[in-house]
């Protein structure tokens, strides 16, 4: 079972992440289920770091009493094997740097996130990478199978022509009639 850990000070924010985690498939995640802990208090955040192990610790920025960076930077000692990443809307180039040098980051995802996006990083990080590549490969052979389709259906259909500059030829003449 994946552990991960959610931090937002924002109650909405927290269960849109949730919501969009939960629903990665255990497939992606080498078969084993996503348990998923939210929080919006990072001291409360940090005790549970003390009292249990995280495969992957996601928290906000810009948060009331201590924003991401402290927070991750205080979570280091406690789990430091655990990925860290922050999503924020605040996409500041110092913050960002901040983020990478001092809280050892993951990844910094910006707001609003694409759900597919996430969902794929999250994967990845999980599962050391092997997702991508399962992934991949599993959008490969639908992408492979459709296009066998559909030139059996209208053969030469999936041929492009080309001029010597590289633009697309259409040839007119050859219209079905």
């Amino acid at each position: 079972m994946y552990r991960v850990l959610l931090l937002d000070d924002e109650p909405n924010v927290l269960r849109a992440l949730r919501r969009c985690l939960a629903s990665i498939p255990p497939q992606q995640l080498d078969g084993e289920p996503l348990r998923i802990e939210t929080f919006s208090s990072p001291t409360e955040a940090l005790g549970s770091c003390e009292e249990s192990t995280f495969d992957l610790i996601l928290t906000d920025y810009r948060m009331p009493c201590m924003d991401g960076v402290e927070f991750l930077t205080r979570v280091i000692p406690i789990q430091p094997n655990a990925p860290r990443v922050i999503v924020s809307g605040f996409a500041d180039r110092d913050a960002i740097i901040a983020a990478i040098n001092d809280a050892q980051l993951t990844r910094f995802i910006e707001k609003p996130w694409d759900d597919d996006a996430l969902r794929q990083t999250v994967s990845m990080i999980l599962t050391g990478g092997k997702a991508k590549a399962s992934h991949a490969f599993a959008q490969s052979a639908i992408a492979n199978r459709e296009l066998q389709r559909l030139e059996e259906d209208c053969p030469g259909i999936t041929e492009v022509n080309r001029d010597p500059d590289g633009g697309i030829w259409l040839d007119m003449d050859e219209r079905d009639e």
